[in-house]
């Protein structure tokens, strides 16, 4: 989830003023203008180049300096670039801090990614598939480049050539390790997208299609307008992005869609389970009433969630909901205060929400002004990941606040936790190149970029077939892939394509305004 707070801010697109100083309602004219006339992406493929056909076969390993891979760079105007080759001089994974689930029967989380080996007795998959030519097998990287009157910057995010080279030195990594399926080379195809622009999300579409890759990794472009994407499983195209899908979805377009994060289901049952594990809704926590603040948008969410409260032991009512719609935009500032009113004459001690993370630092800025000082127990589904940024949460609202996350968030800042095997391993890879670690960049960006080509390359290595139907099939009989932080440990049993199958809680502390993890043990879902 390294894009999150442009997520938010496209929740509060009708408050463009909370956007950048100065642009106000003409940030909403210049958005029509850029849907009337969106940038053309005219396509251009450059070859991957010669590689070495030797090496450990681990993609976060490489003992040595990579090859010259040269990926493509598609920019909204047509322009094609050369992309970001580099030495990469990986290390061996070594131990890490905290405490992670055992790996799978059949797996293997001794290394940055489970990877069949290249050296001798391997033998590659059969068959072959759009894509794949000759030693290469061509994928798509869909990376973010905001224009128009805002740019990356103003959320955050790192420029468009600092995603290429991120994902770029993955790629020369595990190219310079044997590459995968024994004997292949990956050769990026880089696109840049306008993640604010539905128009110009619909045309990458369209020209990733037209250039007859294998397979798609999106680093988070179309996170905010998720249904767009829907486009690349139903041309079959297997689509690997960080953004929490529902499950009706992911088993609608099976065997496309993969995810580094879990689905949303997932994540609510985790939380609602283990809150009430940790006695969250006891009366020994002073619990008397829940506030239940959602969001419609996915309609079969909020009845999910709350049939989870009732099974877990509240009636109904102990339970406080309050509705927020789907507003095309952020809700309105008078609604939010309807809900924190609402609460705080209910009685409500204690809030959980669902689908709310653009709304949610209002509500509990709103609440702190209204007196109202709950306590809060939350999924992770972005709110650690913005609590700093500009559109955060109230930090003296939500003291002592929990949630419970599938990802590594918090482990970067809890004293006494090292990163973990996956977590040196990609940082190694961009350390060799000058960059600084996974820990020390936004959101951990670079560490989404050896997730997403770490579950891509122990989907191929483990398919029957070298086929864009067999990925699926692929990741399943790896069983787990180790990924670096900031996603979590992941264990994709059969029929499953998504990550973070475990838990663990964290606390925000007002003394260091940040999350730290309070049990460094991810437990298996519930």
């Amino acid at each position: 989830m390294p894009f999150r707070q442009l997520r938010l801010w496209a929740g509060r697109a009708p408050l463009p003023q909370r956007v950048a100083a100065g642009i106000g309602a003409a940030l909403v004219v210049a958005v029509v203008s850029w849907l009337l006339v969106p940038p053309k992406a005219t396509v251009t493929t450059v070859g991957a180049g010669t590689f070495p056909n030797s090496g450990a076969g681990s993609p976060g390993a490489a003992p040595g300096r990579a090859g010259a891979a040269t990926g493509a760079t598609v920019s909204p105007a047509g322009t094609a670039g050369a992309g970001t080759p580099g030495s990469v001089a990986g290390t061996s994974p070594g131990g890490g801090g905290g405490t992670t689930p055992g790996a799978p029967a059949g797996g293997n989380q001794a290394g940055p990614a489970v990877a069949t080996p290249n050296g001798t007795g391997c033998s590659p998959p059969p068959g072959t598939d759009q894509g794949v030519s000759g030693a290469d097998i061509k994928i798509a990287i869909i990376v973010i480049n905001i224009f128009g009157p805002t740019t990356n910057g103003a959320f955050g995010i790192a420029s468009a050539s600092q995603q290429q080279a991120y994902f770029q030195n993955v790629v020369n990594a595990i190219n310079s390790s044997g590459g995968v399926a024994c004997r292949h080379k990956l050769a990026p195809v880089f696109f840049q997208a306008n993640a604010a622009d539905s128009s110009n999300l619909q045309q990458v579409c369209l020209d990733v299609e037209q250039a007859k890759v294998f397979a798609v990794v999106d680093y988070g472009a179309y996170d905010i307008y998720p249904s767009l994407a829907a486009c690349f499983p139903n041309s079959g195209l297997p689509y690997i992005s960080v953004t929490l899908p529902p499950q009706s979805e992911q088993k609608q377009f099976y065997p496309y869609i993969f995810s580094s994060a879990s689905t949303l289901e997932l994540l609510y049952r985790n939380a609602v389970m283990a809150l009430a594990g940790r006695g969250f809704f006891s009366a020994s926590s002073g619990f008397r009433k829940l506030g239940f603040l959602y969001e419609d948008c996915v309609a079969q969410e909020p009845p999910e969630v709350e049939a989870l409260l009732h099974q877990v032991g509240l009636s109904a009512a102990q339970i406080v909901t309050y509705d927020l719609g789907c507003p095309t935009g952020f809700a309105s500032p008078s609604d939010v205060e309807q809900a924190v009113l609402k609460f705080k004459g209910s009685g409500v001690t204690h809030v959980t929400e669902a689908g709310t993370v653009p709304n949610f630092g209002l509500f509990t800025k709103v609440a702190e002004q209204q007196g109202f000082r709950p306590k809060y127990g939350l999924p992770d589904e972005g709110e650690v990941a913005v609590t700093n940024s500009n559109e955060g949460p109230d930090q003296n609202n939500i003291a002592d606040a929990v949630a419970i996350t599938g990802g590594r968030f918090g482990e970067d800042v809890t004293p006494g936790m090292q990163p973990t095997a996956g977590t040196k391993a990609c940082s190694a890879i961009f350390q060799a190149n000058g960059m600084p670690p996974v820990y020390q960049q936004p959101l951990g960006a670079g560490g989404s970029a050896c997730d997403d080509l770490w579950l891509l390359a122990g989907a191929v290595n483990h398919a029957p077939a070298l086929q864009r139907r067999a990925l699926a099939a692929g990741l399943q009989a790896a069983r787990s892939v180790e990924f670096s932080y900031p996603y979590g440990p992941n264990k994709f049993d059969p029929g499953v394509t998504t990550g973070q199958e475990f838990w663990r809680p964290l606390q925000f502390l007002t003394s260091c305004g940040c999350w730290r993890v309070i049990d460094p043990t991810f437990h298996p879902s519930f």
